[in-house]
């Protein structure tokens, strides 16, 4: 669920999560005699383009400050052994976990693919766990040919907001085989705790536990290495979840901005509006006003949002000073 769903409604629609409903500006008797569709499709529709709408004036009032690297590591965590040394099958849940240190900024972690290194043949599934809570936040479907590294692309994308996120990718290694995959490529020498150092932003370790049991910290423990496993990551930067920060407060500017719309749709798509001139004046004046409270109420919020400094992905603009120098 995204953080702007349902962040204004209608009556008769979903429970509003600010409380605020479109029908305070128009009702959905008046959009249903614009549309040969439902009103509440309508509605939705404009809704939906409104939250575009406000999150890009957002970004674009902001983009000063935004740090321009779309990624800000691509890295890889698991890498194979040269002389092929197989570790037998054992009856624990067991990978890697990676870590996003920084409590500073909004990134998102993002796996491109898992890489299978086993002797075995055959489709398994792998668990992506939070390790701070032992919520399973994912289950991919991978394949593995038995003395062959196989890719299975994955295309997910997990969210740390200004806090620590670990995230771990295991399996149950009971009747599987591997082949020895060492968390780090050669040269990588920063280790404190069982964690390596990957980038600035990323640490990594190996681990296993007991199966059935709750992947929290107390209960992990490190293994020789990633059994078989390799994640191919990158880190960006996640300005989307800083916006949705103020969401409560740009739910007035996606109200005006949907009523906007609808007014924009009922003159320039309805032709039962047309017809009745006295009633599109209204309608133009009408769309020309909701316009003009948007663009009050977004000019507010945006005054009150503040921007994080983390180097990384935001930076702070100091304002210009005038020294006067003496003769």
């Amino acid at each position: 669920m995204g953080c702007f769903d349902n962040i204004i409604s209608y009556k008769g629609g979903c429970t509003s999560v600010s409380g605020l409903l479109l029908d305070q500006l128009v009702t959905l008797k008046e959009i249903e005699s614009y549309t040969e569709s439902t009103g509440s499709e309508l509605i939705d529709e404009k809704i939906d383009f409104a939250i575009t709408n406000v999150k890009n004036e957002v970004n674009s009032h902001f983009q000063k400050y935004y740090i321009p690297r779309t990624i800000l590591d691509d890295r890889r965590a698991g890498f194979i052994q040269e002389d092929k040394t197989e570790n037998a099958a054992e009856a624990k849940m067991k990978g890697l976990e990676l870590e996003l240190c920084s409590q500073d900024s909004y990134f998102e972690l993002y796996v491109s693919a898992i890489e299978t290194y086993l002797n075995y043949t055959g489709n398994f599934n792998v668990l992506v766990i939070d390790t701070m809570t032992g919520q399973t936040l994912d289950t991919i479907a991978v394949a593995s040919v038995a003395g062959q590294v196989v890719t299975t692309y994955v295309g997910k994308s997990y969210k740390a907001e200004m806090r620590k996120r670990r995230i771990g990718f295991v399996y149950d290694a009971t009747s599987i085989p591997n082949y020895k995959t060492s968390l780090i490529g050669e040269g990588c020498t920063a280790c404190n705790k069982n964690k390596y150092s990957l980038s600035g932003i990323v640490n990594g370790r190996t681990i296993k536990y007991d199966i059935g049991s709750t992947p929290v910290l107390a209960n992990i423990s490190s293994a020789a290495d990633t059994a078989g496993l390799s994640v191919r990551f990158n880190v960006t930067c996640d300005n989307e979840s800083w916006i949705c920060n103020y969401r409560n407060l740009l739910a007035l500017p996606i109200l005006y901005r949907t009523a906007e719309l609808i007014m924009d749709y009922a003159l320039f798509n309805s032709d039962r509006l047309n017809s009745q001139a006295v009633k599109k004046s209204q309608v133009e004046a009408r769309q020309m006003k909701y316009h003009e409270d948007y663009v009050k109420a977004l000019d507010v919020v945006l005054k009150n949002m503040v921007v994080p400094t983390d180097n990384y992905c935001f930076e702070c603009l100091r304002s210009a000073k005038y020294v006067t120098t003496l003769p």
